[in-house]
């Protein structure tokens, strides 16, 4: 039963990285329409630089979930999908089903996201 459902994980995983990098080429090809419209006078270069910056940044988002995709793929390659590397326990099916690119355990993300909130500086994620 585990081996099916990792079957059915990766193919979702494979369908949602295509899904990804079909959305990546878009987003960079606005940009460089963006870059290449020229612009009229100054406000609208500001919005058109703004427009860039946010194209950018889902750019970003998009580029660090195929990396958290590719990296869960190579897990199920090498066998160790599925067991979270800081405890080495089983992570949850219904965890994986939820978010298949998962690492951790839901207790060690937990506790990961905790280590990491007290080593961030005091504005971070502030805007």
């Amino acid at each position: 039963m585990r081996e099916q459902k990792i079957a059915e994980i990766r193919k979702t995983l494979l369908a949602r990285r295509q899904e990804l990098l079909s959305e990546f080429r878009i987003r960079n090809a606005e940009a460089a329409d963006l870059i290449d419209q020229g612009v009229p006078d100054v406000g609208d270069q500001g919005l058109t630089d703004s427009l860039q910056d946010l194209l950018h940044l889902l750019s970003d988002n998009v580029r660090e979930e195929i990396m958290q995709i590719d990296d869960a793929l190579d897990r199920i390659n090498s066998g160790s999908y599925g067991r979270c590397p800081r405890c080495n326990e089983p992570i949850t099916i219904q965890r994986l089903e939820v978010r298949p690119h998962s690492r951790h355990c839901v207790a060690c993300k937990e506790l990961l996201e905790k280590e990491e909130s007290v080593k961030a500086p005091p504005d971070k994620g502030k805007l």
